[in-house]
């Protein structure tokens, strides 16, 4: 389910990029083919000379989603191009990106998008990394902040249409194997099978939280009947709203906010670094704002603070 979660996130992305991407090239469109020059592989649309080719919509999918992108996300893709297309030659055309304006905005988002590019790549050095005994570490010296805020629940299941299957597998599935046969049978499989989620009590459906409710831990239940057919249940865990969450819980909650500060710290010594080889200039004195007398005044009151 996660992986189709960033499917469907991914699937809206283009457009965003699109737009970006082809602003960005001023009058050089990214797809445009020269008139001299044949595609090198079929067109799928096409946009006065602007054309977009099945290379080109592979290589616009990430290598992960390629085996489970569906027919329609593909044609929505080519949609979202076409219609992105057709709004940037209607704007070339009026001369929109000659606007004053409209140029400034352009060349911020260029500064913006090199600038982020220069931080990615910097990160993806590994200088940021963040090991596991660092993240066991920041677990065990705050565990306070981690107070879970609502009943939480592990489980997998498997759904199948057969009662007889649903009987058979109920009748010789162990924990052990649980996740392979929900892999071979189950009609709505997970993508992390090896661990499965903790799932708020709340957000599981009716029908399975009382049937979940009724199961200790760890055990195996079912079948039980339902709209979708027969599930088998296996719960893996229960946790109680206001204890401490376990760490495998918020290890990526923890992996977050380490990376995070590894990178700004990483960002700062970058930013430092480029500070000695390059002729800064900063008159902080110039700066407006409708405090500035209130400020100057703390700074007298206050010399110790230092400007930047």
């Amino acid at each position: 389910m996660n992986k189709i979660k960033k499917l469907r996130k991914y699937i809206c992305i283009p457009f965003v990029v699109i737009c970006t991407v082809l602003f960005l090239a001023g009058c050089d469109v990214k797809f445009n083919v020269p008139n001299n020059k044949k595609p090198t592989s079929p067109v799928i649309a096409r946009v006065g000379n602007a054309v977009l080719t099945i290379d080109d919509l592979n290589a616009s999918i990430p290598m992960e989603y390629r085996d489970i992108i569906t027919y329609e996300q593909n044609a929505h893709f080519v949609r979202q191009w076409m219609s992105t297309e057709l709004l940037y030659q209607e704007a070339l055309r009026r001369k929109v990106d000659k606007e004053h304006e409209i140029k400034a905005r352009l060349e911020k988002m260029k500064k913006d998008l090199l600038s982020a590019e220069i931080i990615n790549r910097n990160s993806l050095g590994g200088r940021s990394g963040v090991s596991d005994q660092a993240i066991r570490e920041y677990y065990e010296k705050n565990r306070s902040q981690f107070i879970r805020e609502q009943d939480m629940i592990r489980y997998q299941e498997i759904v199948v249409q057969d009662i007889n299957l649903a009987w058979e597998i109920r009748n010789t599935v162990t924990h052990e194997k649980f996740s392979d046969v929900l892999a071979a049978h189950s009609k709505i499989p997970l993508t992390n099978l090896d661990h499965p989620p903790f799932v708020p009590l709340d957000a599981v459906p009716p029908f399975l939280r009382a049937r979940i409710a009724t199961l200790a831990v760890p055990s195996i239940g079912g079948p039980y009947r339902s709209d979708d057919g027969f599930y088998i249940l296996r719960i893996i865990g229960k946790y109680d709203k206001g204890a401490i969450a376990t760490l495998e819980e918020v290890y990526d909650e923890i992996t977050a906010r380490l990376t995070s500060v590894a990178q700004k710290s990483e960002i700062d010594r970058l930013i430092a670094d480029l500070r000695l080889k390059t002729n800064v200039e900063f008159n902080i004195d110039l700066i407006p704002g409708s405090d500035r007398q209130h400020h100057d005044m703390e700074q007298q009151s206050n010399p110790g603070i230092a400007a930047e």
